[in-house]
């Protein structure tokens, strides 16, 4: 399992000083090292987790978003984990798979609700903002508050984004 903080820290709980500078650049949060940690210890019961990565972790409110990258897609083990996470944490965890579609990641965290389409809207200065349509009545099926959807995509892969409900 790779993860934004070296085996011995997540194994540990203490940051060498590489991983506690990353930590005081920004570079990652403390919701990553808990995360590390967790998923290190949770490999021994879950050998898959080796083919995979953690790219970002992000805590909104009510929700924590673990992005990660595998070579093997396994919802089912994602989900478990996800549950499992959820439970110690006491808070709604999803864990989503690193995509370069903005439309695909952000169904997978809203889901059940629904994404109709997206639009790319190029400024001025060259730089670009997506709008994603979502329906109206998928708005109380949302897992999160739109808001903080739309932060949480730009914590994760820097683009920002418009919710529209239609």
């Amino acid at each position: 399992m790779k993860t934004p903080i070296c085996y011995f820290c997540a194994k540990s709980g203490v940051l060498c000083p590489r991983c506690q500078e990353k930590l005081d650049k920004g570079e990652i949060t403390q919701a990553d090292v808990e995360v590390s940690k967790w998923f290190i210890n949770s490999e021994i019961k879950n050998p898959q987790l080796k083919d995979y990565a953690i790219h970002r972790t992000v805590k909104v409110p009510n929700m924590m978003i673990v992005m990660v990258s595998g070579s093997s897609s396994n919802k089912a083990l994602l989900s478990k984990i996800s549950k499992q996470l959820s439970d110690e944490k006491k808070t709604n965890v999803r864990i989503v798979e690193k995509t370069s579609s903005i439309k695909r990641l952000l169904e997978q965290i809203v889901t059940p609700a629904r994404v109709m389409g997206a639009n790319t809207v190029w400024l001025p200065d060259g730089s670009w903002e997506s709008t994603i349509r979502m329906p109206r009545a998928d708005l109380r099926k949302m897992p999160i508050d739109p808001r903080a959807a739309e932060e949480a995509i730009k914590i994760l892969t820097g683009e920002v984004i418009h919710l529209v409900f239609e």
